[in-house]
């Protein structure tokens, strides 16, 4: 079983017919195939379902998402915006992978290889004198 598939098997699953108003904490691998308002938070995996409507701030391990998600998202590792997924919203993750048709709309923030955030070089330090 390579990664992706294995963070595809939640531990804990919100079904597609299911809808949250509120905070939804994990400690173990979350997916979500329904909806959710609030904040999303899980130590581990996170899997955003193509069903999924997430109207959160999300925070994770490494997160695949499939979905819909509107809010920041907050992931450590590694971040995967699958060809159905879509993020309106600023993302900070240590690897970035974006498929083709993914829709993306916000800032993207991400960690360099010891961990530190790349500060953005200045315009005025680009332009010669």
């Amino acid at each position: 079983m390579d990664k992706k598939e294995g963070l595809q098997n939640g531990e804990s699953i919100v079904g597609p017919s299911v809808k949250i108003d509120g905070d939804l904490k994990s400690q173990g691998n979350l997916r979500i195939d329904g909806t959710v308002t609030g904040k999303v938070k899980t130590s581990q995996n996170l899997f955003v379902g193509e069903s999924a409507k997430i109207s959160a701030d999300v925070e994770a391990e490494n997160a695949i998402i499939s979905g819909v998600v509107q809010g920041n998202v907050k992931v450590s590792g590694a971040l995967v915006l699958g060809k159905t997924g879509r993020l309106v919203g600023d993302m900070s993750c240590g690897t970035l992978q974006v498929e083709e048709g993914a829709y993306f709309a916000g800032k993207c923030t991400m960690k360099d290889a010891n961990g530190g955030i790349i500060e953005p070089i200045e315009e005025n330090a680009t332009k010669k004198k």
